[in-house]
C-alpha cells in the first residue's frame, strides 16, 4: 500500500479536536488510513456504516445512538444521513462526547456556512487516489516515470493498480457505482442513459470549452438539467470543471467551462479506450487530463490558496491552465511531445504581461505536481 501524507495529518488533527471530516471518492482508502491511524494509536472505536440501510435508518430515527463510550466513533458514508447537519451540532455542542470522524465519498449535504467553517479551521482532510507525489516517494522517481503511461491508460484507484487484468471491468464497476448508488432519486436523476451520454461526450471532448447547450441537444436534455448532472458529479468527485479566465479584455471567453475527470481510468473507461499510448490519436488530451486532475488533487490535499482556471479567445487562442494564488498568475500549455517547440498565445503575454507562462510536457511535470505555490 503506497504510505498517504493525509495519514499524519489525521493523526495530529485527533489530537486536539472533537471533529473531522474526511471526504473524497469511493474505493481510495480513506478507511484504510483512518484505520492504520487509529491501529497505531491503540484508540478505541465504534463503527456505524451508514451505506447500510438499517444502520441509516436507525441513526436517522434515534440519534442517541452515537452517544457511544469509546474514544472513537467513526461514521462512515455519513452523506446519506438525512440528520448529518444536526449530528455535526451534536458533535460540537459536546451532547456526542466521542471525537467523531465523519467520512463521506459525496460532498457531504449541510448548510454551505457550517461546511465552509468546518474547512477555515481546517477540519476537513481530503483523501483522493494516491498522487504523483505520493506514487513517486513510494516506488522512486525513474519507477513512477516508467509507469507513467500506464497511469495516462488507468488511472490511479489502488483497486484498479492492484488488479490491471480485470481494470477494466473494476473502473466500469465504479462509474455504476458512482452514478447509480451514489446519485439516485432524490437527485433526480431519472434519466440514467442520457447522464451516461453525457458523460461519454464529454470524454471524448475533454478539456475542450464546452456549451451546457449543446451538450443538452445532444443528450436529450435540457440546459439546467445539464448544469445540475454536472454539479452532483463534481460533488461526486468524478469531475472537475474549470471556469474561463477573464479580466474584459478582447476577444476573452467570459462563461465558459472545461471539464475532467477526476481520474484518466474514469475517462477511457467511458469511452471503452483502453489501448496502449502508441496505438492513440488523443495523447494531448489525455495528457492533459492527468495534469489537470493530478494538479487539483494536489491543491486540495494540501489545501493550498490557489484557484484554477483555464484561458481562451474567440479566435482559439488558448491557455490550458491557468492559476491564481497569492504569488500571482502561472499559465501552462501542455503538449505530450517533450521535443516540439510550443508557441505561447501573443494576445495573453500582451494583455496579462506579470504572468509567468511556460510549457509541461514530459520533462517539465514534474516540479508543477508537487508545488505548493
Amino acid at each position: 500500500m503506497i504510505p498517504r501524507i493525509q495519514q499524519a495529518q489525521i493523526e495530529d488533527k485527533l489530537k486536539g479536536n472533537k471533529l473531522l471530516l474526511l471526504t473524497g471518492p469511493k474505493r481510495t482508502g480513506k478507511m484504510s488510513v483512518l484505520d492504520n491511524v487509529l491501529t497505531a494509536n491503540e484508540l478505541s472505536q465504534t463503527h456505524f456504516d451508514c451505506s447500510q440501510k438499517k444502520i441509516r435508518r436507525a441513526l436517522e430515527e434515534d440519534q442517541t445512538l452515537l452517544q457511544v463510550d469509546t474514544e472513537i466513533l467513526v461514521i462512515e458514508e455519513a452523506q446519506y444521513l438525512s440528520n448529518l447537519e444536526a449530528i455535526i451540532e451534536d458533535v460540537l455542542s459536546g451532547t456526542i462526547t466521542s471525537t467523531t470522524v465523519i467520512c463521506c465519498s459525496f460532498a457531504p449535504r449541510i448548510d454551505e456556512f457550517l461546511l465552509e467553517a468546518l474547512r477555515m479551521e481546517g477540519l476537513e482532510v481530503p483523501i483522493f487516489a494516491p498522487s504523483f507525489y505520493e506514487s513517486a516517494q513510494h516506488f522512486g522517481l525513474p519507477e513512477e516515470e516508467r509507469l507513467l503511461e500506464e497511469r495516462l491508460i488507468y488511472g490511479n484507484y489502488p483497486s484498479v493498480l492492484d488488479d490491471l487484468e480485470n481494470a477494466e471491468e473494476t473502473l466500469r464497476e465504479l462509474i455504476q457505482e458512482i452514478i447509480f448508488t451514489n446519485l439516485g432519486a432524490k437527485d433526480r436523476i431519472n434519466k440514467g442513459d442520457k447522464l451516461m451520454r453525457m458523460l461519454q461526450l464529454l470524454a471524448f471532448h475533454v478539456g475542450d470549452s464546452v456549451s451546457y447547450n449543446d451538450i443538452a441537444e445532444r443528450c436529450g436534455l435540457d440546459n439546467e438539467t445539464v448544469e445540475r448532472y454536472v454539479e452532483l458529479l463534481e460533488d461526486a468527485y468524478l469531475l472537475i470543471n474549470l471556469p474561463s479566465y477573464h479580466t474584459e479584455q478582447r476577444y476573452e471567453l467570459k462563461k465558459s467551462n472545461a471539464i475532467y475527470f477526476a481520474d484518466n481510468g474514469i475517462r477511457n473507461a467511458l469511452i471503452s479506450n483502453f489501448n496502449p499510448t502508441f496505438l492513440r490519436n488523443d495523447m494531448d488530451q489525455l495528457w492533459r487530463n492527468y495534469l489537470v486532475s493530478e494538479r487539483v488533487k494536489w491543491i486540495r490535499m494540501n489545501q493550498l490558496n490557489v484557484k484554477t482556471y483555464f484561458w481562451k479567445t474567440h479566435t482559439k487562442q488558448r491557455m490550458d491552465i491557468l492559476e491564481v494564488s497569492d504569488s500571482g498568475i502561472r499559465a501552462y500549455k501542455t503538449d505530450w511531445e517533450k521535443r516540439k517547440k510550443v508557441k505561447l498565445p501573443k494576445s495573453f503575454s500582451e494583455n496579462y504581461p506579470q504572468a509567468k507562462a511556460s510549457v509541461l510536457n514530459r520533462s517539465t511535470y514534474w516540479g508543477f505536481l508537487t508545488s505548493k505555490k
